[in-house]
């Protein structure tokens, strides 16, 4: 009893799995470099400035050098001064409710900078988002 060819075109199969998983990789790295490829915002908070407490934003990929913002006559006892680079989306995660009420939406929790603490950022793409609020004052 003879046994028959298998009729699998196993070469044109193995060119497609290359092209498909080369293909998967330049989307995959080409999407990492079109987020990252602007970079953070750059926030600077310094208590002890003439004035008053004072915010310095920079992005350089979008010509902002040396925004600043002023916040006169607050108060500054017990403000820090530091320096802060908006690129890690995981500062403010929180699991996912599962309350059915919810609809499986991703909460954010805010957390701590300088003057006051960020309530929301969006750094999917960067620069991305950053809404804080400072001494009272929501600034996005």
């Amino acid at each position: 009893m003879e046994r028959e060819q298998s009729n699998i075109p196993w070469r044109f199969l193995g060119g497609l799995f290359a092209v498909t998983l080369l293909l998967y990789f330049a989307g995959f790295y080409g999407m990492e470099h079109l987020r990252d490829r602007k970079g953070p915002w750059q926030v600077s908070f310094d208590a002890a400035a003439t004035g008053g407490p004072t915010m310095t934003i920079r992005q350089p990929a979008l010509g902002i050098d040396g925004f600043r913002v002023v916040f006169e006559g607050a108060d500054t006892n017990g403000l820090t001064s530091g320096e802060l680079a908006f690129d890690d989306p995981g500062r403010n995660k929180q699991p996912m409710d599962r309350t059915p009420e919810s609809s499986q939406e991703l909460k954010q929790r805010a957390f701590a900078v300088p003057f006051g603490e960020c309530i929301y950022q969006d750094l999917m793409f960067l620069p991305g988002v950053v809404t804080m609020n400072l001494l009272g004052h929501e600034i996005e």
